[in-house]
């Protein structure tokens, strides 16, 4: 995972106000359950790995802001499993689809179980 504290929230409730940015967040082909294998080695790097940049954010005082953009296949792990708001494409962006995290949204993420 690559993040950035540099990052600037756009959402109309948190517009203007400082997040973590994931520029980058992969994890290994064996370890995503139906690409390569139904028994990932590892399960929940992923999740992991938000939590992180959830973590960073509050410790920068955002309040567990995060923003990103996705790629189309993983629409849906933000979306859903992560709880992200999604903004839409960013024509600026490759129109990639825009995702954020409101400090709310990071609440309910980590009430989920979700450990860093």
């Amino acid at each position: 995972m690559i993040v950035s504290t540099l990052g600037i929230a756009r959402l109309p409730q948190q517009k203007g106000k400082d997040l973590v940015y994931v520029d980058y967040l992969e994890t290994a082909p064996w370890n995503i359950r139906g690409l390569v294998t139904d028994q990932p080695r590892y399960q929940g790097v992923g999740s992991i790995l938000m939590r992180a940049a959830i973590e960073l954010s509050r410790n920068e005082g955002f309040k567990g802001r995060v923003g990103l953009h996705s790629l189309p296949q993983s629409n849906g792990w933000y979306g859903n499993a992560c709880g992200m708001a999604d903004t839409g494409a960013d024509a600026n962006y490759q129109n990639l689809r825009y995702f954020e995290m409101t400090p709310e949204q990071a609440e309910a993420f980590i009430a989920k179980g979700h450990q860093p």
